[in-house]
């Protein structure tokens, strides 16, 4: 191995050696060297460089790369007058060896006498002088800063006593404490050692959650190591009694000072601020983050980010008749493209956050946005506002509404997103480019004076409810416009790669996206109905012989009637299908045919006709409520039905008391005649039903019958049809 100056050589066995090489002179065998274990630099000495390298190679020692302080690569801008002073004083006594190799290595490797003679007289110096020079010139590396006066050194080698002893009357040694004397009060004592040991151990428990204050610390410290355990006044040994704890006297104390500073020796203050506001809340607020989002991304549409917050203004209603009404603060739903922070989708609700809004927010994406702006009255042009693009990649917060079972419905349509992302709990920062949005839009948005809420309002003020003036339709006409000036003017240099700067793209999100579309992705078109249908929720039905049953409600087609689906299940049996619903309307559910592949609409049968025109929520109430009544429906059938067994019983227990004394006949075969009897008991029948016939007819101011077309003849039977006239 070839060594070079100011490497070092160190011993690999116990023996404790640490040599730094002056200078090697391979031509005569030699290596100089000085040893780095001494507190004073000496004069460098000789070794052969043979058995240096024997050593080496046979593994006895091993040469290694040493680091100098860092004051000593400071330049002479950054050093103080008077330490480049001294510097300079000690050069000129040296400088022939500093400059001239060849008296270097005839100081280092020949006789040196005749050299410090000469640099003696010429310098005016004494010899211990010049020989401190070289021995700090050689020890600290060799160049001009290596005579700089060592008071980087200060502090650096201090020792602590290994414990605080105690002299005669009980009173602690303060010969070894260092600083100025204590004026007033009782002095404390030193730091030692086991101080420090205690400190560290102290500094591993401090609790996180809170801000951290070091006088607070110090008195735990006190109370965990600095009591002492006392019984009480008077206590017997026999007695049952709890001991005191005691502080010990300042003498046997370090101060607060001193405990404070080894804390800050220990813990650093970015250790005490994520104690303070916890590792989540550190890591989002205070760590710093050296990669950008689009980190990886191959351009626009390869990721989007959606995230709502609540708008900092109050909305008026429409419909307060003469008074001015706030119906709240509206929620935004926004929608980002990541790689250039394009706004792509927006909607505004007043229910949620749930997955209805996120829903309409990502349809509002991956649509035309002429026709949004228009219907909400604004006009623009296409290329104001071109994002109608599905994305690859979909990232979430993990909210309520952003459930795995809605994000797996969204895949399922393959209308291009290929994976949805969720976010660390409580860690906004993961999706920061739709966060940074909302405080870009905030601050356009908060320039409206009337309903906007203030953080510190003034007490004397009205709340901001009380003085709402945009209405829901104006709110969204700001909301669009601003939208619409933020992603055409906002300067993203942190959007650009190579390609677009090679290019001159400009720097506003549109440039990089209308880049990004025509030259780095290839986005697939996909038809509105396909999209709609993503964003719907999805769950699963049972067809039935009745219609698709779901959620207590039957639903069907033309389609699913001539494609046999009922057919199937009566005759083969129920089976699952995968549907999607509004929770707005439970009129229609929609489904996809895995045959053609087209989605069909199923609608609400008259069998379900009650539950039509209402949300879910509403439905699902009632259904609930109906399933009471018919539980206490069943009761009372229950009880009817044994009350209708018991008239029966009775009924038949009186017929078979009725026929106890009539004789029965023994034989095997039908009863003949029957047939007979049959008709004379039909003929007695009609009979008697023909006397409730005349009867009715014959009573007086009847109602049922109009007795101007029909005449009654004395003495003639009205069982016989053929003596009634009627008149037309």
């Amino acid at each position: 191995m070839v060594m070079l100056p100011n490497q070092k050589i160190i011993s690999c066995d116990k023996n404790a050696i640490e040599w730094l090489i002056v200078e090697v002179a391979p031509e005569v065998d030699l290596v100089a060297l000085t040893d780095l274990s001494l507190k004073n630099p000496r004069r460098p000495f000789t070794k052969s460089l043979s058995e240096l390298q024997a050593s080496v190679d046979k593994g006895i020692m091993q040469v290694v790369d040493h680091s100098f302080p860092a004051a000593l690569e400071l330049r002479d801008a950054d050093i103080e007058e008077k330490w480049l002073a001294m510097r300079n004083k000690a050069l000129e006594a040296i400088h022939p060896i500093v400059n001239d190799q060849s008296i270097r290595l005839e100081y280092l490797f020949g006789d040196s006498a005749g050299i410090f003679s000469k640099l003696m007289k010429e310098s005016g110096r004494s010899r211990k002088f010049i020989a401190t020079s070289l021995n700090r010139f050689f020890a600290f590396g060799g160049f001009h800063n290596s005579l700089l006066p060592q008071y980087f050194m200060c502090g650096k080698n201090q020792t602590r006593l290994d414990d605080y002893f105690v002299i005669e009357n009980n009173v602690v040694c303060l010969k070894s404490k260092p600083g100025p004397k204590t004026k007033f009060g009782t002095p404390h004592r030193m730091v030692t050692e086991q101080d420090r040991l205690q400190i560290a151990a102290f500094c591993k428990k401090i609790r996180s959650g809170y801000k951290v204050s070091l006088r607070k610390l110090y008195l735990d410290y006190c109370r965990q190591y600095c009591l002492v355990s006392v019984k009480p006044k008077g206590a017997l040994d026999t007695d049952i009694a709890e001991n005191l704890g005691v502080l010990l006297p300042p003498q046997f104390l370090i101060s607060p000072r001193s405990f404070m500073r080894e804390v800050k020796k220990i813990v650093s203050n970015l250790t005490f601020l994520r104690k303070e506001k916890g590792s989540i809340n550190y890591d989002r607020d205070h760590a710093g983050k050296p990669g950008v989002a689009r980190e990886g991304l191959r351009g626009p549409t390869s990721r989007y980010e959606i995230d709502s917050t609540v708008a900092d203004i109050y909305i008026r209603s429409n419909y307060s008749g003469q008074e001015m009404i706030a119906i709240g603060r509206p929620i935004v739903f926004l929608v980002i493209d990541t790689c250039t922070t394009m706004i792509v989708g927006v909607h505004v609700a007043f229910d949620g956050p749930n997955w209805h809004s996120a829903g309409q927010a990502l349809y509002s994406a991956m649509t035309d946005k002429v026709e949004f702006c228009a219907s909400h009255g604004v006009t623009i042009k296409a290329e104001d506002w071109p994002c109608h693009h599905p994305c690859r990649e979909l990232t979430f917060d993990r909210g309520g509404e952003n459930t795995d079972a809605h994000i797996e419905a969204l895949l399922r349509p393959r209308i291009g997103i290929t994976a949805g992302n969720f976010n660390a709990y409580h860690r906004g920062d993961c999706k920061g480019c739709v966060e940074k949005m909302f405080d870009l839009l905030n601050q356009v948005i908060v320039h409206i004076e009337n309903g906007k809420v203030v953080k510190n309002p003034r007490k004397e003020d009205q709340h901001a409810s009380r003085k709402a003036t945009v209405t829901y339709d104006q709110f969204m006409k700001i909301l669009i416009k601003t939208i619409i000036h933020l992603n055409n003017t906002r300067t993203r240099v942190d959007s650009h790669n190579f390609e677009m700067s090679r290019d001159g793209v400009g720097y506003t999100p549109r440039d990089v996206w209308n880049w990004g579309i025509e030259n780095a992705v290839m986005t697939p078109t996909v038809s509105r109905e396909k999209v709609r249908y993503a964003v719907l929720p999805e769950a699963e039905a049972t067809v039935q012989d009745k219609g698709v049953y779901f959620r207590g409600l039957y639903y069907c087609s033309d389609e699913i009637v001539k494609d046999l689906w009922l057919d199937k299940a009566k005759n083969e049996g129920r089976y699952k299908v995968r549907i999607r619903y509004t929770d707005t309307s439970t009129n229609h559910i929609w489904v996809t045919d895995s045959t053609l592949g087209k989605i069909i609409q199923l609608n609400l049968t008259t069998r379900s006709e009650a539950y039509k025109n209402q949300i879910w929520a509403d439905v699902m109430s009632k259904l609930e409520r109906k399933k009471g009544v018919l539980a206490e429906q069943v009761e009372l059938r229950l009880a009817e039905r044994v009350k209708l067994e018991l008239e029966i019983s009775e009924i038949d227990d009186e017929a078979k008391k009725n026929v106890r004394y009539l004789r029965q006949s023994q034989a095997k075969n039908i009863q003949p005649g029957m047939h007979g009897y049959k008709e004379v008991e039909a003929a007695k029948q009609k009979f008697y039903e023909s006397m409730d016939i005349q009867t009715d007819l014959k009573q007086p101011n009847t109602t049922a019958v109009d007795t101007g077309s029909v005449r009654d003849s004395s003495g003639q039977d009205l069982t016989d049809p053929t003596i009634i006239q009627c008149e037309d």
